[in-house]
């Protein structure tokens, strides 16, 4: 008689398939950094293109008008628009609210330039004015916010009060403001390129706001009017602070910083878009808002 042989089939082990798991784990662990780093390129690609089609309006306003748009005249609470000052030299000094609104014709957006009221304008999302890495269509009743600032600087690193100079609610006449984008109805506003004497390229026009990480989708005191406001923490920034992370508290509301883990991505005034590190020199940051200062400037 034949005898028929059984073949067994062996079957993993409890160890072996404990190993099998804690190496799929591993692999796990080392791929996901590379995939989140991956995301934050793809985002923080995205923001940069962000700031390059707002210096391309900037650009394309003063094409049209001769002068740089301007920050707005003072906060949320007495903003008007002006649709009859777009932004010649002769009608600026009336627009009360800032350079996120007087720029939206120049970048394919007038259909929300022209909508007819204050409240519709400030509902209207554009995704141009959020950076993906910390937030899309975030509002606070219903007003959609900002991610990015125009940048004015401080007599010295830390001096204050170079923004608002004592007057929050009107309009310092008597101040001088030397960013590339100036407060409206103040000395020597509107400008123009030709005021920027230290050279386009050495003069921060726009960069991230610092914001607190717990409140991205509803807002802060400084984060809660929106791109359409006026002169205000929500669209302008002091450089007298140097940059730093999103944090979670102790966000003074003045400050540049970003969600990225290596610094702010920045618009100088000739368009340009550069990355500047949060260990910048607090005088050369500084220097880089003010027009007009004459002292050199070194980016890495």
């Amino acid at each position: 008689m034949r005898r028929t042989s059984v073949r067994r089939v062996r079957g993993f082990t409890l160890v072996e398939l404990l190993v099998v798991i804690a190496i799929i784990g591993i692999l796990v662990a080392l791929l996901l950094p590379a995939v989140q780093a991956a995301r934050e390129a793809a985002r923080r690609t995205q923001c940069i293109n962000n700031l390059k089609q707002m210096g391309l309006a900037i650009h394309n306003h003063h094409d049209t008008y001769n002068i740089l748009p301007t920050g707005g005249k003072v906060p949320w609470n007495n903003n008007v628009i002006d649709y009859n000052s777009p932004g010649s030299p002769e009608t600026a000094e009336k627009q009360g609210v800032g350079w996120a609104f007087q720029i939206l014709p120049f970048f394919e957006k007038e259909t929300t330039y022209r909508l007819a009221t204050k409240a519709l304008v400030e509902t209207t999302l554009v995704p141009e004015y959020q950076c993906p890495s910390r937030r899309r269509n975030a509002r606070q009743a219903n007003r959609v916010l900002m991610d990015y600032a125009s940048a004015t600087p401080a007599d010295a690193p830390n001096s204050w009060d170079q923004f608002w100079y004592g007057n929050t609610w009107g309009v310092p006449t008597g101040a001088r403001y030397r960013g590339a984008i100036v407060r409206t109805g103040t000395t020597g506003a509107p400008i123009s390129l030709a005021n920027v004497t230290d050279g386009t390229s050495n003069v921060l026009a726009i960069s991230e706001k610092r914001l607190d990480v717990r409140n991205y989708q509803t807002g802060d005191w400084h984060d809660d009017q929106g791109w359409i406001d006026g002169w205000d923490p929500d669209i302008v920034r002091y450089t007298g602070y140097t940059p730093q992370k999103d944090g979670r508290g102790n966000v003074n509301g003045y400050e540049f910083g970003s969600a990225h883990p290596a610094g702010v991505s920045a618009l100088l005034t000739d368009g340009s878009v550069r990355l500047i590190s949060y260990t910048i020199d607090p005088v050369i940051f500084n220097n880089l808002g003010n027009r007009e200062d004459g002292n050199p400037i070194t980016l890495n």
